[in-house]
C-alpha cells in the first residue's frame, strides 16, 4: 500500500521517540522516513520466529539509520550503492557493502531476501528507473519478504533540481509500485501539518531550500510479496 506520512501522527509515535533519544538525524524529512521504516521493520521481525534476516539498505548512503538498526533490532543489514551516490564515498564505508546500480547489476539476490527498503531514494532516478528499482526488488526478496521505500509525493509528477530527485504523483505512484494508496491524499491539506513545523519540519525545509512553498511530501511503499 501507499500512504502519505503524517507529521501528527509520526510525531506521537513510539518509535520516533526512541529515534530522537538516539540522536539518530538525516535530511530535513528524514524524521518521518525513518520513524516509518523502524516501524514497519522492527513489526516484520517480531512476527516471525527465525533468527536471520537478510536485510538490504538499498541507496544507504552515510544513514544513521542503517546502523541504529543493526544495533537495536541485532540485524546484519547489507547496505548497497552506486559509485556516484548521493553523500561523498568516504562517507559510505561504514554502511556500504556493495557497490553497484542495483537495478542493473545485481546477481547477488533472487527470492532470498527478507526484507529491502530504499530510504529517501528511490527517488534519486528516473521514472522509468524507478520502475525497474521496484522490479529488481521484488525480484530479490523470497515470497513472504518485504518491500519498504519512501519516495517524494507531489500533485505533478516532475524532477526537483535541489534535491536531485524525481517527485510522483499520486497516479504514477500507483504505476511505479504498483499498488493503491492507503487513504485518500490530500496534497495542501498535508502541508498544513508541516507547516505546523511539527519536529522542526517546516524551519528545516526553509533551511534546505529557502522557502515556504512546498515542491513534495514524504510518502512511502510497502508491497509484501506473494508466493
Amino acid at each position: 500500500m501507499l500512504e502519505l506520512l503524517s507529521p501528527r501522527k509520526i510525531q506521537e509515535s513510539l518509535y520516533r521517540k526512541k529515534l530522537f533519544a538516539a540522536g539518530i538525524k538525516g535530511g530535513w524529512n528524514y524524521c518521518l522516513d525513518h520513524a516509518w521504516l523502524y516501524e514497519k521493520i522492527d513489526k516484520y521481525v517480531q512476527a516471525r520466529s527465525q533468527e536471520l534476516f537478510v536485510v538490504l539498505d538499498v541507496g544507504c548512503g552515510n544513514s544513521m539509520l542503517h546502523t541504529f538498526l543493526e544495533e537495536e533490532l541485532h540485524l546484519g543489514i547489507i547496505g548497497i550503492d552506486r559509485i556516484f551516490g548521493k553523500c561523498p564515498y568516504n562517507e559510505r564505508d561504514r554502511r556500504m557493502d556493495l557497490c553497484i546500480e542495483f537495478s542493473k547489476e545485481n546477481v547477488f539476490f533472487k527470492n532470498n531476501v527478507d526484507i529491502i527498503y530504499w530510504c529517501s531514494a528511490i527517488e534519486h532516478n528516473t521514472i522509468e528507473e524507478q520502475k525497474k528499482c521496484v522490479q529488481e526488488s521484488l525480484r530479490a526478496l523470497k515470497p513472504g519478504g518485504s518491500f519498504l521505500a519512501t519516495f517524494g509525493y507531489a500533485k505533478t509528477t516532475h524532477y526537483f533540481e535541489p534535491s536531485e530527485q524525481t517527485n510522483l504523483s499520486k497516479d504514477d505512484a500507483k504505476m511505479i509500485f504498483g499498488v493503491d494508496w492507503r487513504d485518500r491524499v490530500d496534497f495542501d491539506e498535508m502541508v498544513k501539518e508541516y507547516k505546523e513545523d511539527i519536529m522542526d519540519l517546516n524551519t528545516r525545509h526553509f533551511k534546505r531550500y529557502g522557502t515556504h512553498e512546498y515542491q513534495f511530501l514524504v510518502a512511502a511503499a510497502e508491497i509484501i510479496k506473494q508466493n
